[in-house]
């Protein structure tokens, strides 16, 4: 009869019980004061940067083989520095030029003819440039669409605010009442003005003019003779 071999049992201790392992770590508190176990972190994916790698390989490659190209055909470097010279200095002539044409258009207009030719933007320009010939400051031309009725805004030598409309019209189209009712609806409320003048290369209508003249409106009107003189030898400026 077989015989197996026992671990003795020490006096006093009792056998443990094998059995399923219990988890013996508490779970967390959370901050409404239950019990709550933690859930697993995922990680997040890694991006993979293989494109961006693909490219940088592309991009290397080609300078590569065109500066063996370049080395092996010594004209073609040439050429190219030829072209770029080129390039460059045509960018510089245009840009000049550019600037030369505006600085045309905006001084030394003496003619009433050589305003009416001008786009509106420039007729815009050439007014600022009179403004500040005469001692304004803080000049800017901010007409365009939604404009409220300014196209100039400056400070005069005696420091008011001024608010000036430009009306580029050719000698035939007078400015009238609902041009200049806009711009004294909007001049002082909207833009802060203490003077409000409109420039135009015509001339206003009678119910204009009357507009213009009543007290609590009180806009300075110039017409094309007025620009003229104001130009020529700084005759009445718009903001007297």
């Amino acid at each position: 009869m077989a015989t197996t071999s026992r671990r003795p049992r020490l006096p006093g201790r009792r056998p443990r019980r094998r059995g399923p392992a219990r988890n013996t770590r508490r779970p967390a508190r959370g901050r409404t004061g239950l019990w709550s176990t933690r859930t697993p972190r995922r990680r997040r994916p890694q991006r993979r940067r293989g494109r961006g790698g693909n490219r940088l390989v592309w991009c290397l490659g080609i300078l590569v083989l065109g500066g063996l190209y370049v080395r092996a055909n010594p004209w073609v470097a040439w050429v190219l520095l030829a072209v770029l010279v080129v390039g460059v200095a045509l960018a510089v002539l245009a840009i000049r030029l550019g600037r030369r044409r505006h600085r045309n258009l905006v001084r030394g207009v003496r003619t009433l003819q050589e305003f009416s030719e001008m786009t509106p933007g420039n007729f815009e320009h050439a007014v600022a440039e009179l403004c500040r010939r005469d001692g304004c400051r803080n000049v800017r031309v901010v007409g365009g669409s939604g404009d409220l009725g300014a196209d100039v805004l400056a400070t005069t030598p005696l420091g008011k605010a001024l608010v000036i409309q430009c009306k580029r019209y050719s000698a035939g189209n007078l400015v009238g009442s609902p041009e200049a009712q806009k711009v004294g609806g909007t001049a002082r409320p909207v833009h802060g003005a203490d003077e409000v003048a409109i420039v135009t290369t015509s001339d206003f209508t009678a119910e204009a003019r009357r507009y213009a003249a009543l007290p609590s409106v009180h806009i300075h009107l110039l017409g094309g003779q007025q620009l003229i003189r104001w130009q020529a030898d700084g005759w009445q400026p718009p903001w007297l």
